[in-house]
């Protein structure tokens, strides 16, 4: 794990009172007993604080967020009656919701001057404490605000609220310090919306930017995204002729034209023989169930709004799955399992449906149809690190294997124990000793036999699950960046960060400990003592989505794949009509060999013909002439327009060893 350097502060101090000097602008928040906070807040307690490096994901992060209101700010000060309704921060960009009159891309150099101008000014951001009541008061102008107050803050409880200069935010927080702090920044592009994403509701104006601490971070981050625009992977699979989209017919849903079918196809087989060697078996799990499996899975509450949901004519209610594990929880269900049967490991390429909302689509990445690489496996606890060990040794050889990457970083998410109401938890009642599960923010804080309201938490399942994971990541030397309160409510995970050619993290492989699912599907296996044990679920998903991962090797390669996912491996051109039959002949061998190739007998010049294959990204084009059918040979060119002449049974040879031991980089 990456070390801390923590510094030791009492109660009632300010954070940024210990802050070491000549620190600078590097340091924009404290964590102190696994909380975020503002340097300007004092210690509730004493204790050892970290502080949050602006250059960090969180301090990024905080960056990021605090530009989003420096924007509204801005846009308050130049258009009076916009009104700011919310921000939401990725990676390493912002966006900005107001409802507003139009404004476009040639308004940001005005708004951008503005920003400015308040970053010199250097306004300190505070952090002020009030009470529901009095935080409506303060945004009374503003329904969108007081839509955000209401559902967040109940009655008669405190908030906080941001003040910088006069602009005032509704926000948890944490900021950085002052205005002066946002070293650079920039307006990236524009779109329209609507409030909560409703078509019903009222139009917005989304803007985005990014934000960084230094002029030079932004540079590289423009020119990262001048070339990520060229790579876009809607243009590439358009050239390539991979997938379409029919916003009529199936809005949202991707068509895999043949040659996109080739990619993922071979994705799926290389995760069946991964998944094979590990001990994972393939299922398969319908597309529609009935209601009553998502209400009970949790899912039906979470993602109703999401869902795609339907009634039959007999009354009947189904939905299309969001998710697979219920599916693969009805297939564990089948039987009755021994501990010595434990694990049991189902994995399957399954199709999920979620509604992404018009205006959030986007190409591969954000479906509203995607299928998943889905594992779950059902464990003992005693099996979580074995399992969890297994699946750390897989993941980076199958990033090395398809993207020839080895950056790769993991981050471990824990639960917040100052909070264990917000999680599943095992309870003991201290009135008559009943053992139970409950999450105390969802449900009534008491015991269902007796109704006791004297209960004694039970921390040793999530420590168990925590540690395991833990000691799996230690255990490998793996560098891992720990979060506490990230955990879901239902267990602690793993998630596998993937660096691309652009320099960009990906989100990709997750390894999440469940103890809900078991519990709302009562799952037991039996164990040694003849008694019913409660299993563990570990989720797992290893490319994530195939759209979204197919999404990510387009741009990382710019189309340009490696010869066992290319869909065209071999473009075979003849100098002349003369050798139309040779160049035949030479199509029919490679097909027989399993290589994907086609053979161009059609009118025109060989600089024409390649010049028109070029988008298609053949690995290899192959031109045959009168010296290539004397000696029985090919002449080859590479994607880097190298030529060297093979004799075709050892071109062949070379082909098949490229494609056996799926090589990143072509045979010369």
């Amino acid at each position: 794990m990456n070390s801390k350097q923590l510094f030791n502060i009492h109660k009632g101090e300010q954070f940024q009172e210990i802050v070491p000097e000549k620190s600078g602008h590097s340091i924009v928040a404290a964590r102190f007993l696994n909380k975020l906070y503002d340097l300007s807040d004092v210690a509730p307690d004493n204790g050892e604080v970290e502080f949050i490096q602006i250059n960090s994901p969180e301090g990024e992060k905080i960056l990021l967020h605090s530009t989003a209101h420096l924007l509204a700010n801005a846009i308050v000060d130049l258009y009076p009656d916009a009104l700011p309704n919310t921000s939401n921060e990725s990676e390493d960009t912002f966006y900005y919701d107001f409802n507003m009159k139009p404004v476009s891309i040639e308004d940001f150099p005005l708004i951008e001057e503005k920003m400015q101008e308040l970053v010199q000014a250097n306004i300190p951001i505070m952090r002020k404490i009030l009470p529901k009541n009095e935080i409506l008061k303060e945004f009374s102008y503003n329904k969108y605000k007081l839509d955000k107050i209401n559902e967040n803050v109940p009655d008669g409880e405190n908030s906080s609220i941001y003040i910088q200069g006069n602009y005032k935010e509704f926000c948890r927080g944490p900021h950085v310090p002052s205005t002066g702090y946002i070293g650079a920044f920039k307006l990236l592009s524009i779109s329209s919306t609507n409030y909560e994403g409703d078509v019903n509701k009222d139009k917005m104006i989304r803007i985005y930017g990014t934000a960084f601490p230094d002029k030079k971070q932004l540079k590289a981050f423009l020119l990262r995204r001048e070339e990520a625009i060229k790579r876009d992977h809607r243009k590439i699979g358009q050239e390539m002729d991979l997938f379409t989209f029919d916003n009529e017919r199936a809005p949202g849903m991707p068509f895999y034209a043949p040659n996109g079918a080739i990619i993922r196809n071979e994705l799926i087989n290389y995760m069946k023989e991964l998944n094979e060697k590990s001990g994972w078996e393939e299922v398969w799990t319908a597309h529609a169930f009935k209601d009553i499996i998502w209400k009970q899975s949790g899912h039906y509450y979470k993602y109703k709004d999401d869902m795609f949901l339907f009634t039959l004519p007999n009354g009947d209610n189904y939905g299309l799955k969001p998710m697979n594990c219920p599916g693969h929880i009805a297939i564990f269900q089948r039987s009755v399992y021994s501990y010595r049967d434990m694990p049991v490991k189902y994995s399957e390429a399954g199709t999920v449906y979620r509604y992404e909302k018009s205006g959030e689509m986007g190409g591969l990445t954000r479906p509203r149809g995607f299928t998943i690489d889905d594992g779950h496996g059902f464990v003992r606890e005693d099996q979580i690190f074995d399992e969890t060990i297994s699946l750390l040794k897989i993941i980076p050889s199958i990033f090395k294997t398809i993207l020839g990457t080895e950056e790769i970083t993991y981050d471990l998410s824990v639960m917040d124990k100052q909070h264990p109401e917000n999680y599943l938890m095992s309870y003991e009642c201290s009135s008559c000793g009943e053992k139970f599960m409950l999450r105390a923010a969802s449900q009534e804080y008491k015991c269902p036999a007796c109704g006791s309201e004297n209960l004694n938490s039970d921390f040793s399942m999530w420590d168990n699950a925590t540690e395991n994971l833990r000691r799996a990541l230690e255990e490998l030397k793996l560098k891992y960046t720990e979060y506490p309160g990230e955990a879901a409510f239902y267990g602690p995970k793993i998630d596998v960060h993937i660096k691309d050619a652009l320099g960009r993290l990906w989100q990709l492989s997750t390894i999440q400990i469940d103890f809900f699912m078991p519990a709302n599907f009562d799952l037991y296996y039996i164990d040694k003592n003849d008694t019913k044990v409660r299993p563990v679920i570990i989720h797992r998903a290893i490319y994530g989505s195939y759209e979204r991962f197919i999404a990510i090797l387009l741009e990382h390669f710019n189309g340009k794949l490696p010869l066992w996912l290319t869909p065209l491996q071999a473009y075979i051109i003849p100098v002349s009509e003369a050798y139309n039959e040779y160049a035949t002949e030479i199509n029919k061998k490679l097909r027989e060999k399993g290589i994907r190739s086609k053979v161009d007998i059609s009118d025109g010049t060989i600089s024409k013909k390649i010049k028109l294959i070029r988008t298609m990204r053949p690995s290899y084009i192959l031109v045959v002439g009168e010296k290539e059918l004397a000696n029985n040979s090919v002449s080859v060119r590479n994607r880097k327009d190298k030529t060297r002449e093979y004799g075709m049974d050892e071109f062949m040879g070379i082909m098949a060893e490229e494609i056996r031991e799926k090589k990143i980089e072509q045979a010369f």
